[in-house]
């Protein structure tokens, strides 16, 4: 994650941690990380993984994107001004592509060969996940379990109201939109 977007989602994580009245340490034991790291997650001082940073915004009751995003106002996303993250464990690139209206979120994903996303946990109750496959193949995982297999150009829609991650199984890149939408 570049150095401006780690500051402001540090900040954000601090500003909603506080907001909730959770200190440091019930936010470390809800995650399972440490205090320490937490501390220097919202001083921007770390570059949290995927999965962290998911399991943060699990734990604070709101969506990664929602401490994510600043607040622009913005309806058109230039390409250098998308919002990246790099998860460094498994490679995978998550790019915020937009928020088109409340409750819902377009992701671009990118999965190395081979690379398996982090779990993602649940979203809200009735929380729609639409999946387009734009290059190679992805199997759809939920509660540790395969769902589904794409290949370029197939689209699923799958609940997201449970523990769920995405594999690519091939050698090549694979590409996807993601499309959550999440009730109000």
């Amino acid at each position: 994650m570049p150095a401006d977007t780690q500051r402001a989602f540090g900040a954000a994580v601090r500003s909603r941690r506080a907001e909730l009245g959770i200190t440091l340490q019930q936010l470390a034991e809800t995650t399972g990380i440490s205090g320490g790291a937490l501390s220097r997650i919202e001083r921007g001082a770390l570059n949290t993984s995927l999965q962290n940073a998911v399991a943060i915004a699990s734990a604070l009751g709101t969506e990664l994107n929602d401490l994510l995003d600043a607040g622009d106002a913005l309806t058109v996303t230039r390409r250098s001004e998308a919002r990246e993250f790099v998860d460094p464990e498994s490679g995978v690139v998550r790019t915020m592509l937009g928020r088109p209206s409340p409750g819902v979120e377009l992701i671009r994903y990118a999965l190395p060969g081979h690379s398996v996303t982090p779990e993602f946990a649940p979203h809200k109750a009735r929380t729609v996940e639409t999946i387009h496959l734009l290059t190679g193949r992805v199997g759809i995982f939920a509660e540790a379990e395969e769902v589904a297999t794409l290949d370029a150009g197939d689209t699923a829609q799958v609940p997201g109201d449970r523990h769920h991650h995405l594999e690519n199984p091939g050698p090549t890149e694979a590409t996807l939109i993601l499309l959550i939408a999440s009730p109000r």
